[in-house]
C-alpha cells in the first residue's frame, strides 16, 4: 500500500472512542478521551488538529450534544482514505458548524 493510502494509525485508537460517542447521552466523557488520544498527534498527523478543535467545540458544549453523536458517525462511516472526503468532513464540521473562521 503506498504512503498516500495508509491511514494513520492513531484513527484505530479513536474509533472505539467515536462508537461511544454516537451512542452516549453525554458525550463529553468520550470527548475527552477523544481529546486526549489525539494530543500527542497534534503535531505529527495532518488532520489531528483538525479533529482536536471539532471535538473541544462539540464534546464540551452541552447544546451540541445530537450534533456531537452526528459528528462520530459521520466520522465512523468516512472513508479516512480520501483525501477529498476527509477534507469536507473536516470543513463543515469546523466551518460550518463549529463556527470556527477559515483561513
Amino acid at each position: 500500500m503506498s504512503d498516500q493510502r495508509r491511514a494513520p494509525a492513531y484513527l484505530d485508537e479513536l474509533r472505539p472512542l467515536m462508537s461511544r460517542v454516537a451512542v452516549a447521552d453525554d458525550p463529553s466523557v468520550p470527548a475527552a478521551a477523544i481529546l486526549a488520544a489525539l494530543h500527542d498527534h497534534l503535531e505529527t498527523e495532518e488532520f489531528a488538529t483538525s479533529l482536536y478543535l471539532v471535538w473541544g467545540c462539540l464534546g464540551e458544549n452541552e447544546w451540541e450534544h445530537d450534533r456531537a453523536a452526528d459528528a462520530a458517525r459521520e466520522w465512523l462511516t468516512l472513508d479516512h482514505h480520501d483525501r477529498d472526503a476527509v477534507r469536507h468532513y473536516y470543513d463543515h464540521w469546523l466551518y460550518e458548524v463549529c463556527g470556527y473562521q477559515r483561513p
